[in-house]
């Protein structure tokens, strides 16, 4: 992935901030599944979502990490991040949590990667806002704050959690 510049984000016209909400109903039909199992086939978006929650609760035991650390390090709740985690209901987890989540943490731009492809689309920094400071956040190795203040200042709308 290309170097993602403050100056670039600042001059770019994005063709979405990436705070717009991805989802909508599709229409699951086939004559050959019924709708609830279609839902639970490879590749639907509620497989994805499961492996998206399978990954996030193994990185967080991997992380070994305090509750607090976790919390002050990401500005995410660890009660939140579980009951997103542990809710059966097909719960998604939003792109903003996601953004949080793996700035807090450090990861690389490849694992970042990979959770926002299974949440609803990889990173795309070039056409999406949100995409580019996370892809410029990661590859300078930010933390928390400096990614709420990169949010400021190029005015996309991500506050901290008091």
């Amino acid at each position: 992935m290309k170097n993602i510049s403050l100056e670039y984000i600042m001059n770019h016209k994005f063709q979405k901030t990436g705070l717009e909400n991805p989802y909508y109903e599709k229409p699951e039909t086939s004559g050959r599944f019924a709708p609830e199992k279609l839902k639970t086939l490879p590749g639907s978006d509620t497989a994805k979502m499961q492996e998206l929650k399978i990954k996030l609760d193994r990185i967080i035991y991997d992380k070994n990490i305090s509750n607090s650390s976790f919390e002050s390090r990401t500005n995410i709740k660890m009660n939140t991040i579980r009951k997103s985690i542990n809710s059966p209901s097909g719960r998604r987890i939003p792109r903003i949590t996601i953004a949080k989540f793996v700035i807090g943490l450090k990861l690389s731009i490849d694992e970042a990667n990979e959770l926002f492809a299974l949440e609803s689309y990889p990173l795309l920094p070039e056409m999406v806002l949100l995409d580019a400071v996370v892809v410029h956040c990661l590859q300078n190795h930010y933390d928390i704050d400096e990614f709420f203040e990169t949010c400021d200042q190029v005015a996309l709308d991500i506050k901290a959690v008091e």
